[in-house]
């Protein structure tokens, strides 16, 4: 059997030639296949793609009106609002699974670029948040598709990333796999916050994908009870069909 030293430079080594390939091969639309282009995708798909519509401010459940649900009106979450990009359907659905899982690191490159462009920084925030990855998950994934996003948004902005003030301590199961209420307690005691800045007042949760709010529910808690005044979520993109 192969050393597990081993076995790890070769995932490295893998991960890291896929990573390369998907930047030094000249660019097709990755949704269509048409002409090549200086980005993974086309004209034409970047504007069919699902922004999302009017929705709750706090939770981003899509409403038919932009307001607050009646969810958030009964039980109000630990963090304030949430801004969420687009609806996760067709393709953004896929985009996000070649970034998260295939490491198609142009197209998560692009996503953190439009989510850049469209989120409302105002009021501005300290810090940005990246949800954490267990270590163990980051190991066999070589990266932390959250953190990517962060990074986009932060060179847009100029607002800091830090990925040192809180860790997912238990290697929880993947969300995907669980019902709503199994969801809900899946994370519970999952992260630890480890510093907050003196100077931190406001911070911004980053995520890929949110469908019940677990994972930033948990993470916003965590965070305020260490002292936190505002929490705010800003996601890629928001399942609004949520497991049961």
């Amino acid at each position: 059997m192969m050393p597990l030293s081993s076995k790890r430079l070769l995932t490295y080594l893998n991960n890291s030639l896929k990573s390369l390939n998907y930047w030094l091969i000249p660019q097709t639309c990755f949704l269509c296949g048409d002409a090549a282009t200086t980005l993974p995708m086309c004209s034409a798909c970047l504007a069919n793609l699902p922004f999302q519509g009017p929705a709750c401010v706090r939770c981003a459940t899509r409403l038919k009106k932009v307001g607050i649900c009646k969810q958030c009106q009964k039980a109000r979450p630990h963090y304030t609002h949430t801004q969420v990009v687009f609806s996760y359907l067709y393709p953004l659905d896929k985009l996000i699974l070649a970034a998260k899982f295939d490491h198609n690191m142009a197209v998560l490159n692009l996503l953190g670029h439009l989510m850049a462009q469209h989120l409302i920084i105002e009021p501005r925030p300290d810090v940005l948040i990246p949800v954490p990855l267990h270590p163990k998950r980051l190991r066999q994934r070589g990266y932390n598709q959250s953190l990517e996003l962060a990074k986009r948004i932060s060179k847009h902005t100029g607002i800091p990333v830090d990925i040192n003030a809180c860790q997912r301590i238990i290697n929880t199961p993947p969300q995907t796999s669980l019902s709503g209420k199994q969801r809900q307690s899946n994370l519970k005691g999952a992260f630890k916050v480890v510093r907050v800045e003196r100077h931190w007042q406001h911070l911004v949760l980053i995520d890929d994908v949110m469908t019940t709010g677990a994972t930033v529910k948990e993470l916003a808690s965590v965070f305020k009870a260490a002292g936190i005044e505002q929490v705010d979520v800003w996601c890629c993109a928001k399942s609004n069909q949520n497991p049961l």
